[in-house]
C-alpha cells in the first residue's frame, strides 16, 4: 500500500498530465500559439478578440471537423488569405459576446457593376472554400 503523500503526489501528477492533454480547438481563445498546439500545427491570431486558435493557408476540406476553411478577400486571388474558422450554425455556437456566426455567400462576391469582379474599396468577399460543408457559417468577431 502506498503512503498517503505518495498517493496524493501520484494523483496530482495524473491530473496535471490529463489537463495538459486537452487540445484547444479552432476558434478557442489564446494568448500564444503554444496555447493552441504544443506541436506548432495551429496558430493564435492575436488580432482577434481574446485570441483565436486557427490554421493558416488551409486547403479545401483540410480543416479539423469543428472548423471550415474560409477564404478572406476572395475577390482578389493574389490577396486572398485562407484560415480555418470555427464552424457554427447560430451565434450561440460561438464564443459570445465577442463572436457571432457569419454565413458566407459566394453570390455576394459578384459585382455586376464591375466586370473584373473586384469589389469597391472597403468591401470584403469572404467565401467558404470547403466543398463539403459541415456547417452553415463560421465564428467571426462581432462588429464593435
Amino acid at each position: 500500500m502506498m503512503p498517503r503523500t505518495l498517493r496524493t503526489l501520484a494523483l496530482l501528477l495524473a491530473v496535471g498530465l490529463s489537463a495538459g492533454a486537452c487540445k484547444k480547438v479552432i476558434g478557442d481563445g489564446c494568448s500564444a500559439s503554444t496555447d493552441c498546439s504544443a506541436t506548432g500545427d495551429r496558430q493564435c491570431d492575436l488580432s482577434q478578440a481574446n485570441g483565436y486558435c486557427t490554421l493558416q493557408n488551409c486547403d479545401p476540406n483540410g480543416c479539423p471537423d469543428e472548423a471550415l476553411c474560409i477564404g478572406f478577400d476572395a475577390h482578389a486571388p493574389r490577396l486572398e488569405r485562407r484560415f480555418c474558422m470555427a464552424a457554427c450554425d447560430v451565434d450561440d455556437d460561438c464564443r459570445t459576446p465577442e463572436y457571432r456566426c457569419v454565413h458566407p455567400d459566394g453570390r455576394a462576391c459578384v459585382n455586376t457593376a464591375n466586370a473584373s469582379g473586384i469589389l469597391p474599396s472597403g468591401q470584403s468577399c469572404n467565401v467558404l472554400i470547403d466543398t463539403v460543408s459541415r456547417a452553415a457559417g463560421y465564428c467571426a468577431p462581432a462588429a464593435p
